[in-house]
């Protein structure tokens, strides 16, 4: 007859149990910031392809209504003493919204003079526009019409590069220099014609680097000059 003898039951023992979790804890530590990396990679890409579609639509159904965006009306940017004027830029950037893009687009609140970007006078040089989808988007008067979109809100690290990106719009007479071929609707980076020359630009200025995510498909490559 076969007897089941508990005391030669096989077990660990703690010793094992402690190595294995050692093991365990090591393996997470060298993965989990690579899982964290992509995830926030996919998420920028995801959000960045939303932005950049949504807001083609928008300037498309526009131009059914005010013409080609090459020929929107922009104001020229003032200066005060050969000064950027922040109060007279921010006025031409909220006309210039209100006419061609704020009936296209969903959002949720307008900033007309946003409190964290005022200047020692408490005027601002842009407006920023809380879109529904938690993006935000600063509208600037430039050269273009400058859209700066920050894909995570007001979380950190409200960088250049890492979660915001640069578009413009042009006129037609900008709109070579800082789109390069018919566009006049792109990411800024002044005459990046390659992929090279974009990386070179971003490797210089993160301000730059949407041109380069632009090339990728807003994917982040293995070479992208930051970390998200």
């Amino acid at each position: 007859m076969f007897i089941f003898n508990q005391k030669g039951k096989d077990a660990f023992t703690l010793a094992e149990v402690l190595i294995t979790l050692g093991i365990i804890g090591i393996v997470a530590a060298m993965t989990l910031p690579v899982l964290i990396q992509n995830y926030k990679k996919k998420e920028a890409t995801t959000r960045l392809k939303k932005f950049y579609s949504s807001m083609s639509q928008a300037i498309m159904l526009s131009e059914n209504d005010n013409g080609p965006s090459a020929e929107w009306n922009k104001e020229p940017i003032s200066k005060k003493d050969d000064v950027y004027d922040n109060e007279s830029n921010r006025n031409s950037a909220l006309l210039f919204f209100n006419k061609y893009l704020k009936p296209y687009i969903k959002y949720i609140k307008i900033d007309e003079n946003p409190l964290e970007l005022q200047d020692e006078t408490g005027q601002s040089p842009h407006i920023n526009v809380s879109l529904s989808d938690g993006v935000e988007m600063q509208v600037r008067n430039g050269s273009c019409t400058d859209l700066i979109v920050d894909i995570n809100g007001k979380k950190l690290p409200n960088k250049q590069g890492r979660d915001k990106f640069y578009f413009v719009i042009c006129p037609s007479d900008k709109a070579v220099i800082e789109c390069g071929g018919n566009k006049n609707w792109c990411s800024y980076c002044t005459n990046c014609n390659t992929r090279a020359s974009a990386k070179s630009m971003c490797i210089s200025s993160a301000s730059l680097c949407t041109r380069l995510l632009m090339m990728d498909g807003w994917e982040f490559k293995e070479d992208y000059p930051y970390k998200l």
